[in-house]
């Protein structure tokens, strides 16, 4: 063992290029593994600047700078340039930020260290710890919501400063005290009702207080913020180890696809593995093996999938439905089966909230569902006012309030659908060459469609899968933000190198 260790450090000693492609590869590692994490932010920029690191120091110590070519070299140029222009020649340029602008720079740079990253073979074991770190995360969210920890929070009003006091005195019993008449008062002047029996209970954290209204069946969580009092709505969303159920829904967007077309992978070759062309003994060994792969990730699947349903985000619903009947009529329409049996069973099945969250999509009650075609309006609006340079990067909130017409409620960040916040914040012609670099992405994907490799082929079937979930849900929410921009990036890098190494192999 002693001798192994010694002779690997030789090794990367005598060949310092190595250390540094090792330094990208446990950069990569730490990535994808912390990424389900939403609280781990600074370990997640760890990972990033190691692979800077790795990538940076491989060039210094070989004198050169190796640029590998893309089909999307040039549309991803000119989508950065016009997103600049944007940002600096914005309406308001004092409240448009071009920390937006670096965002999306960053994950492109992303893309192009995973293309220029000497992973060889070991771009495997990121898929695999990507999909084990889904399901790790998956399990921990389910724990979650058995315990009514990490739910959702969705922000009502302020509370004035006057009860600050009354709360001070509720943190001295931790039995809890009923909720003041001057507090009902004010949860009534903002359209909420409190029992009778509404009680304010003190938090482990300093600072945050509990209100219970068993009566009403509903939760609030008050914090103390920048010296105020703000008052959330506790929902029956599951956010798990993210922040938000609607970050959770967007990861599970990317990656429940891309565990998905691993699993159809894993069918088709338990197929082909029982072919009579094999020995006995080597058929009865990979057939082992595949059932091995089936039974694990259909187990994840599950976790992943339960997940879903309990982010109760409606978008990422539809999104991650899309892929899979795609995938199941593309690929394996066996599968079509077992998507029949959960639409059957799921009835009987799902929570009441999960039910009432259905029920929404067909009523469309006030609140974001019905102010989303306003939302849209005003983007069209936005887009025929500045069509060709746009808004500039992050500024939807600050443009919408100065054209939004009087009397709505809500100041949404983004267009909630990323072809009209590109089009909104970038201009028309970022738009079409966005679509231009779907195109491109779809025809590097392609060449990967190779059934008799594992690998290739479920890369193939779940990242086809990843872009039609990625796009459909992209029609009604915005995807291409925090960690999935990041994911995104990521993915869309590792299918050009997979595919670019293959074309190597084949010379």
């Amino acid at each position: 063992m002693l001798y192994k260790i010694r002779q690997t450090a030789t090794q990367y000693y005598r060949r310092p290029s190595d250390c540094f492609n090792l330094a990208i590869y446990a950069g990569f590692l730490l990535f994808v593994f912390i990424l389900p994490f939403g609280y781990a932010t600074p370990i997640l920029n760890i990972s990033l600047l190691l692979v800077l690191f790795g990538w940076v120091g491989r060039i210094c110590h070989e004198r050169r700078f190796e640029w590998i070519k893309t089909p999307l070299d040039i549309p991803i140029a000119v989508f950065l340039l016009l997103g600049l222009v944007a940002s600096l020649f914005a309406p308001h340029p004092a409240t448009s930020s071009l920390g937006y602008f670096w965002k999306l720079l960053r994950a492109v740079l992303l893309f192009y260290a995973v293309v220029h990253s000497r992973l060889g073979d070991r771009w495997r074991h990121l898929i695999i710890t990507f999909v084990f770190a889904g399901g790790f995360s998956a399990v921990l969210g389910l724990y979650f919501y058995a315990t009514g920890t990490h739910m959702g929070t969705a922000y009502m009003f302020d509370v004035e400063a006057r009860l600050e006091s009354y709360f001070s005195d509720a943190s001295r019993h931790d039995e809890g005290v009923k909720v003041s008449e001057d507090l009902r008062q004010v949860y009534q002047n903002n359209g909420r009702k409190l029992s009778q029996n509404a009680t304010v209970f003190p938090t482990k954290k300093q600072g945050d207080w509990l209100i219970v209204d068993n009566s009403n069946d509903r939760k609030y969580a008050v914090r103390k913020s920048e010296g105020q009092l703000k008052v959330y709505m506790i929902e029956p969303r599951l956010a798990g180890t993210f922040k938000m159920p609607n970050d959770l829904g967007a990861y599970l967007v990317i990656i429940l696809p891309i565990t998905i077309g691993y699993f159809v992978a894993s069918l088709g070759l338990f197929r082909s593995d029982q072919s009579p062309r094999k020995s006995g003994s080597e058929r009865n060994w990979r057939v082992s093996q595949n059932w091995k792969s089936i039974a694990v990730l259909g187990g994840l699947l599950c976790v992943m999938g339960a997940n879903l349903v309990l982010t109760l985000t409606r978008a990422a619903w539809i999104g991650v439905f899309a892929a899979t009947i795609y995938i199941a009529i593309y690929f394996q329409r066996k599968l079509l089966w077992g998507v029949l049996a959960v639409a059957l069973l799921s009835p009987f099945l799902m929570p009441q909230a999960v039910k009432d969250r259905f029920e929404t999509m067909r009523q469309r009650p006030s609140g974001f569902m019905s102010e989303r075609p306003q939302w849209w309006n005003t983007s069209v609006q936005l887009i025929t006012k500045y069509p060709i340079t746009g808004i500039g990067l992050g500024r939807f909130r600050h443009e919408y309030q100065l054209h939004a017409p009087e009397g709505t409620h809500h100041k949404p960040y983004h267009a909630h659908n990323i072809y009209l916040h590109i089009a909104v914040e970038q201009g028309i012609p970022s738009l079409i060459l966005f679509l231009a670099i779907l195109f491109l992405i779809f025809r590097q994907l392609f060449s990967l469609r190779k059934r008799d490799d594992f690998w290739r082929f479920g890369l193939f079937v779940g990242c086809s899968g990843f872009l039609i979930s990625v796009l459909v849900y992209g029609l009604a929410d915005q995807i291409f933000h925090q960690r999935s921009l990041l994911m995104f990036w990521f993915i869309v890098g590792l299918v050009f190198y997979v595919a670019d190494l293959e074309n190597s192999r084949e010379l």
